[in-house]
């Protein structure tokens, strides 16, 4: 399971993951650079850039087995965006693709991209969405380092083609908040688009970083739903 994290984010939730799974499920948790364990490299501001930049060679290493893709707010971007340049290269498709904290693709994924790169804009979604104590983002040091990275992490996906084709065609799930303030269920739906007709909207207590705040609830759904995706591919 390839798991993507949230803008801003890095990758260390995920990797408490593979001891928390079951053994058959092995977690590649994705550190993009600019975050987390890569903080000393700089940010890569366009999705081409990010997926190009060593993403999509290491991911074809592992496509000789089934492959669930992860991907947590802007992380499901980044994931879907991945797998359609795979499916337009070689051919292939995600087992399962898992949405979580994410509206639909066909959306803006930063709808209100002019207030939202500014200083102000980028500490009023880091308020809004939760995640962050308050008393970080009352220090400016941190926000100072943090800033650069959310910036190109929404430069990264604020221009993609909305329009994008093909679409997956793999078995969907998303994941959502019940009390998420950016991500309701109604724009969660939207995922639906990117499937076979294999899709379920899945919602859990909790807002936006409901990934962290119920990791066993989510734990619990997706080892159903990845043995559901391995008991329907065919044989």
């Amino acid at each position: 399971m390839l798991c993507f994290p949230p803008a801003g984010g890095s990758a260390q939730p995920y990797r408490a993951w593979s001891k928390l799974l079951p053994a058959h499920i092995g977690v590649v948790a994705v550190e993009l650079p600019g975050h987390g364990s890569r903080m000393g490299e700089p940010p890569v501001d366009t999705l081409p850039g990010l997926i190009a930049g060593g993403l999509l060679g290491e991911v074809k290493t592992l496509l000789d087995r089934p492959l669930v893709v992860f991907g947590h707010s802007m992380g499901a971007i980044v994931g879907t965006e991945l797998s359609r340049l795979l499916l337009t290269d070689v051919g292939w498709r995600p087992l399962l693709l898992v949405a979580a904290g994410c509206g639909s693709p066909d959306l803006p994924s930063v709808p209100d991209y002019e207030t939202r790169m500014t200083d102000e804009g980028i500490l009023a979604f880091l308020r809004q969405v939760g995640g962050t104590p308050a008393s970080i983002l009352d220090n400016e040091e941190y926000l100072a380092m943090l800033r650069p990275v959310v910036r190109a992490d929404f430069e990264s996906i604020a221009h993609r083609d909305l329009a994008a084709s093909p679409r997956l065609g793999c078995p969907v799930r998303a994941y959502v908040g019940d009390a998420d303030p950016r991500v309701d269920r109604e724009r969660a739906a939207g995922w639906e688009i990117e499937g076979n007709g294999d899709f379920e909207l899945c919602t859990f207590p909790g807002g936006h970083f409901f990934v962290q705040e119920r990791v066993d609830m989510v734990l619990s759904r997706l080892q159903r739903d990845i043995g559901d995706a391995l008991r329907a591919r065919p044989a």
